[in-house]
């Protein structure tokens, strides 16, 4: 028997999909969705659905108005493959941002805890110094993710990185589409993030990031970079988006612009979803409420076994599968450098 759904409308732009519920018994689901309806300086929406039980889930999205907007066919190439490097003989530092957004309209509920659950894996398991990990979360005890701080914090990240340096990015917030005004969207469309402040800072678009966090960064060093956030397929503006039914790379970028977003360094970025879907969270029994794609993450890269990139993309997209069979995100890996798939890869 399903659980009984009490659904509450509280804006009626745009219109509320019908909640999905799961036939599971042990899962119940719960969606916030926000809405752009300026893609200069985005107006939230949101809209809640609360079913009763032990798991629930909502998407972080934008639902930006170009939601309905499909990628056009990106072109298709050989790239030269370069080997994933193994574990860094470098120093580690790590930025991690995790926004609420308390007391917004637009508030979440489990991107505070998705820093708590991915920072014990840095330290325990992956080798980042406690030290050399900076926490940007509005919980109102760390500095808070306005944009000046997430800014100066991803332009550090890159400006202290050496050769043979291996640096780690994790977002878990709001994310969007705007307009791309400079044409190296092969969607049309630039991805942006939200920072706890964006109502009167604005937001951080993908040229921004990877003017700041990615491009100056040392030749010889390596960005892991994970993006839990709704619209975020390609919100590193990377050339190479790996494609998973043909298991090789198209174009993360328009021809024209692989040139000037290319890195020397090798920068490698997971997201939640595609350009045009949403991100969820979900609560799992005995867990609080996280990001899908930050548990899916954490649950594929503790194992300790050399796995290939494709075994672990592949495990990563099986446990969204898995745990909601209909889940509108399929995660997204992007790379300033062509893998070889078949190879160990590390963080």
């Amino acid at each position: 028997m399903l659980p009984k759904i009490v659904e509450t409308v509280l804006h009626s732009f745009p219109a509320v999909r019908d909640p999905r519920q799961d036939h599971r018994d042990h899962i119940i689901t719960c969606k916030r969705r926000w809405m752009s309806v300026s893609w200069e300086l985005p107006r939230i929406q949101q809209e809640e659905n609360t079913l009763e039980g032990r798991l629930s889930r909502c998407p972080r999205s934008s639902g930006a108005p170009y939601l309905n907007q499909h990628m056009s066919e990106a072109s298709f190439y050989i790239p030269m493959y370069t080997q994933p490097s193994p574990p860094s003989p470098g120093r580690k530092r790590a930025l991690l941002i995790g926004i609420n957004y308390k007391g917004q309209r637009c508030e979440l509920r489990g991107c505070n805890n998705d820093i708590h659950n991915i920072l014990p894996c840095l330290i325990n398991q992956w080798g980042y110094d406690p030290r050399d990990i900076v926490q940007l979360i509005d919980d109102g005890y760390r500095p808070p993710p306005t944009r000046q701080n997430i800014l100066l914090e991803m332009h550090r990240l890159a400006s202290y990185s050496r050769a043979g340096d291996s640096m780690f990015f994790y977002f878990s917030g709001h994310g969007g589409q705007v307009r791309d005004l400079d044409g190296d969207e092969v969607d049309g469309y630039d991805e942006f993030v939200c920072p706890v402040d964006y109502q009167q800072s604005g937001v951080i678009n993908d040229d921004e990031i990877h003017e700041i966090m990615v491009k100056p960064l040392a030749a010889g060093s390596r960005l892991t970079a994970l993006f839990d956030s709704c619209h975020s397929g390609t919100v590193l503006d990377l050339p190479y988006l790996y494609d998973s039914r043909q298991c090789t790379f198209v174009d993360g970028v328009t021809p024209g612009a692989r040139i000037r977003k290319h890195s020397q360094a090798q920068v490698v970025c997971f997201s939640g979803c595609e350009d045009f879907e949403e991100s969820e969270s979900i609560t799992m029994p005995g867990r609080p409420i996280g990001g899908l794609m930050t548990f899916a993450f954490i649950h594929v890269f503790s194992c300790t076994q050399a796995l290939t990139f494709q075994n672990r993309f592949e495990q990563i997209r099986a446990f969204v599968r898995e745990i909601l069979p209909d889940a509108r995100q399929h995660p997204q890996f992007s790379c300033s450098n062509p893998l070889d798939i078949t190879l160990p890869f590390y963080i």
